[in-house]
């Protein structure tokens, strides 16, 4: 399973869980992130199955547009891609961060 979490640092750091919220992002979906042209998509294009991806701040609308680009070239992933918008703009409503999270237990790939 690959996640976009809601997280909230200060929450983490006094030993609760950060988690605010959560998308599941499908495998394949996950996949063509992992291979986007890093000039044109350098936040998407990071990703891996390898670490955390931790967002916050002005990366957060970066990140929308990356997702937005995305879509338009890839329109059979609208629905996906507008709950992940949708994920991303409430963590900016809130002030929190985003964290791609490739760790989650029942992983498949």
């Amino acid at each position: 399973m690959y996640r976009l979490v809601i997280w909230d640092k200060d929450l983490a750091r006094i030993g609760q869980t950060g988690e605010m919220g959560k998308f599941e992002i499908p495998m394949e979906l996950a996949r063509l992130f992992f291979n986007l042209d890093s000039r044109k998509f350098p936040k998407l294009s990071s990703l891996s199955f390898d670490d955390y991806d931790l967002f916050s701040g002005t990366q957060l609308e970066l990140l929308i547009h990356e997702l937005l680009d995305f879509v338009s070239l890839n329109p059979s992933s609208v629905e996906s891609i507008n709950s992940m918008v949708k994920v991303i703009s409430e963590a900016k409503f809130l002030g929190k961060s985003i964290l791609f999270d490739p760790f989650s237990p029942h992983r498949s790939g």
